[in-house]
């Protein structure tokens, strides 16, 4: 399970609801401001002021608003977040680094699995590779391991970040 493409979804999800509720809003709006100015002049015989309802739409207006400006701080969140592209490991493994450091560079390896949407199997392959490698700590924590980023590590994945 990838944060970045939750991240998008969700980014693109309120900005398309931010959008829909903005036209239906204004839409709504110029229909009323319409209707009512022609039953007001045949009523009155002047004309109204063409933003007589404004105020009654303004809270959507407003939270339609929030939805888009949210869903662009989102997206521009995601797309500045730091990328682990660290010489010689796979997308899974940097994946698991990514995530650790995230974490404070500590964090169960059953809570990497769920948190990655991995298997067991594929985070033991995983975290044993980084182990092999030198690139975390593994130490037994209960009926799970405790996956610990060395912290020399942490130094060099930040110079390698992009």
């Amino acid at each position: 399970m990838d944060f970045s493409h939750h991240g998008r979804v969700l980014a693109l999800t309120m900005a398309t609801l931010g959008v829909f509720l903005l036209i239906i809003t204004l839409t709504s709006l110029w229909q009323h401001n319409n209707i009512m100015s022609e039953v007001m002049e045949g009523i009155t015989g002047m004309p109204t002021h063409e933003s007589m309802m404004f105020w009654i739409s303004a809270p959507a207006i407003a939270a339609s608003l929030m939805l888009i400006i949210a869903a662009i701080t989102i997206f521009l969140v995601q797309r500045n977040r730091r990328n682990i592209n660290v010489v010689g490991l796979n997308d899974k493994e940097s994946m698991v680094v990514e995530y650790l450091i995230e974490r404070g560079g500590v964090a169960e390896q059953r809570e990497i699995a769920k948190g990655l949407g991995l298997t067991r199997l594929q985070t033991y392959r995983i975290v044993s590779s980084l182990k092999n490698r030198n690139i975390v700590d593994v130490e037994r924590y209960g009926r799970t391991n405790k996956v610990r980023l060395k912290a020399d590590k942490i130094n060099q994945l930040g110079e390698h970040s992009s």
